[in-house]
C-alpha cells in the first residue's frame, strides 16, 4: 500500500489537463461541453484520498497528527482558513462560502495525502516527468487545433483573427500556465543536472514552447520570459545550459518579430489601461467589494454573484464575463485584508521553508517553489490560484520534503 504513492500522486498530476474541460468524455469536435460532475481529475482525488486516509490510518492517527503539527509549513494554511471563517460572518451568500470553504479543506487533504506518499526522491522525478510528458501531449494537440482550426474540449477562442488555443484546457491561459510549469520546470532540472539534455527532451520543449506562443497568453509569455532570465542569470558559469536557456528566449523574440499576430498581440502590453481588457471592469467591481467590506470581504465564492447583483453597475452591459481575473483582487474581495494576509502567509512559508532545503532535495524544492511562484503569477491574469488543485499537490510536496526527518535517506 505504502509503495502506490509512487504512482498515484504522478497519476494525479497527470489527470490535472483532462479535469480543466470539466466533462468526462468530451466530443472531438467543436460544441457545447458535456455538463457533468464527474471528471478526470475528480476521480483521481477520490483515489488519492481514499488512499491518504489508509495511509493515515496505517502510519498511526494521533502519531501522524503529532508529526504533522510539527512541521511549520503545515501552519502556512491557518491564517487562510481563518480568513475564511471571518468571511463567512459577512457573507453575502453564506452558502456558497461553506461551500466553497469545504472544497478548500478537501484540497488540503489533497496535499496531506501527498505528502505521506512522498518519501522518495522517485516520486519527485516522476511527478515532473509526468508533468512533462502531458505538457508535451498538450502542446502537440493545441499545435494541430492551431494548424486545422478544429477545437475539441469546449472550442478555443478567435479574437480579431488570432486562434488562440487551449488544447484539453477550458481556457488558453490555464494551458499556458502549464507549459510554462513543464518548461521552466524542466530547465532547472537540467540545469542542476538531474536530468541529462537529450534530442528528444529539447524537441518536446520546443513543442512546449511553439504551443505556448500560439495560446496567445501575454501572461504566459511574460512568465516565461521572467522565468528564462532568472535561469539564465543563474547558469552563467554552466555553458551549455546557458546557452540552451538563451536558445528557448531567443525563439520567442524571433516568433514576436516574425509573426505578425504574436507582435500584435505582444503589443497590446504597452496600451495602457486598455491592456486590461475585460480585467479593468472586474478589478474595479472588485476592489468596490474590498473597500466597502475590508475585513469580512463579500464572502469566500461569491465575487461572480456580487458582480451580477449589487456590483453590477460597474460592469458594461455588453461585458458577459462575471469571473475574475485578478486572484489578488479575487481574494480581496472575497475575505477582506485577512484574506490577503492568508495569502501572503501561504506563499511566504512556502518559499521560506523550501530555500532552506540544504539535502539531495533542494533541487526539487526549488522546482516546486517555482512552479507555485508560475502559478500565483499566471492567476493574476487568469484568477484561479487556491482552487487550481496543483498549488495543493505541490504544497503536499513540500511538506513531504520537511516533514522527513533529515536522517533518513530519501532513496529508499
Amino acid at each position: 500500500m505504502k509503495r502506490w504513492g509512487a504512482w498515484i500522486i504522478p497519476l494525479f498530476f497527470a489527470l490535472v489537463p483532462w479535469d480543466i474541460s470539466k466533462v468526462l468524455f468530451p466530443p472531438y469536435q467543436s460544441g457545447a461541453e458535456t455538463p457533468t460532475s464527474l471528471t478526470f481529475l475528480r476521480l483521481g482525488m477520490i483515489l488519492l484520498l481514499a488512499w491518504g486516509a489508509v495511509r493515515f490510518a496505517q502510519a498511526g492517527i494521533g502519531k501522524t497528527l503529532k508529526r504533522l503539527t510539527e512541521v511549520p509549513l503545515i501552519w502556512a494554511v491557518l491564517p487562510l482558513f481563518i480568513a475564511v471563517l471571518i468571511s463567512l460572518t459577512g457573507s453575502l451568500q453564506s452558502r456558497t462560502t461553506m461551500i466553497e470553504g469545504l472544497r478548500l479543506l478537501i484540497l488540503f487533504a489533497v496535499g496531506v495525502s501527498v505528502a505521506l506518499g512522498a518519501d522518495r526522491k522517485e516520486v519527485f522525478d516522476r511527478v515532473f516527468k509526468v508533468i512533462f510528458a502531458m505538457a508535451t501531449l498538450t502542446a502537440i494537440i493545441g499545435l494541430a487545433q492551431y494548424l486545422s482550426g478544429n477545437w475539441i474540449w469546449g472550442g478555443g477562442i478567435d479574437m480579431a483573427g488570432v486562434r488562440r488555443v487551449n488544447a484539453t484546457f477550458i481556457d488558453p491561459n490555464l494551458f499556458a500556465r502549464y507549459l510554462d510549469i513543464s518548461i521552466l520546470g524542466t530547465l532547472l532540472l537540467l540545469q542542476r543536472r538531474k536530468w541529462n539534455l537529450q534530442i528528444g527532451i529539447a524537441l518536446a520543449l520546443l513543442i512546449q514552447v511553439a504551443a505556448l506562443v500560439v495560446t496567445f497568453s501575454r501572461t504566459g509569455w511574460l512568465i516565461l520570459l521572467l522565468g528564462v532570465l532568472i535561469l539564465a542569470i543563474g547558469s552563467v558559469k554552466k555553458r551549455r545550459v546557458h546557452w540552451s536557456v538563451l536558445g528557448l528566449g531567443g525563439l520567442g523574440f524571433a516568433a514576436l518579430y516574425l509573426i505578425p499576430g504574436i507582435r500584435v498581440r505582444f503589443e497590446t502590453l504597452f496600451t495602457g489601461m486598455s491592456a486590461l481588457g475585460q480585467r479593468e471592469h472586474l478589478i474595479k467591481g472588485g476592489w468596490a467589494m474590498f473597500i466597502e467590506n475590508p475585513l469580512t470581504g463579500v464572502g469566500l465564492g461569491n465575487f461572480r454573484w456580487a458582480i451580477e447583483q449589487p456590483y453590477h453597475y460597474l460592469v458594461p452591459w455588453s461585458d458577459a464575463v462575471t469571473r475574475s481575473h485578478t486572484s489578488l483582487i479575487t481574494v480581496a474581495a472575497e475575505m477582506g485584508i485577512f484574506g490577503i494576509l492568508g495569502m501572503a502567509a501561504f506563499l511566504l512559508l512556502l518559499f521560506i521553508m523550501n530555500s532552506r532545503v540544504l539535502n539531495q532535495m533542494n533541487v526539487y524544492a526549488q522546482a516546486i517553489s517555482m512552479s507555485v511562484f508560475v502559478v500565483w503569477l499566471s492567476s493574476q491574469g487568469e484568477g484561479r490560484f487556491f482552487e487550481d488543485p496543483m498549488i495543493w499537490a505541490f504544497w503536499g510536496l513540500s511538506l513531504a520534503i520537511q516533514w522527513k526527518p533529515w536522517g533518513e535517506s530519501w532513496d529508499g
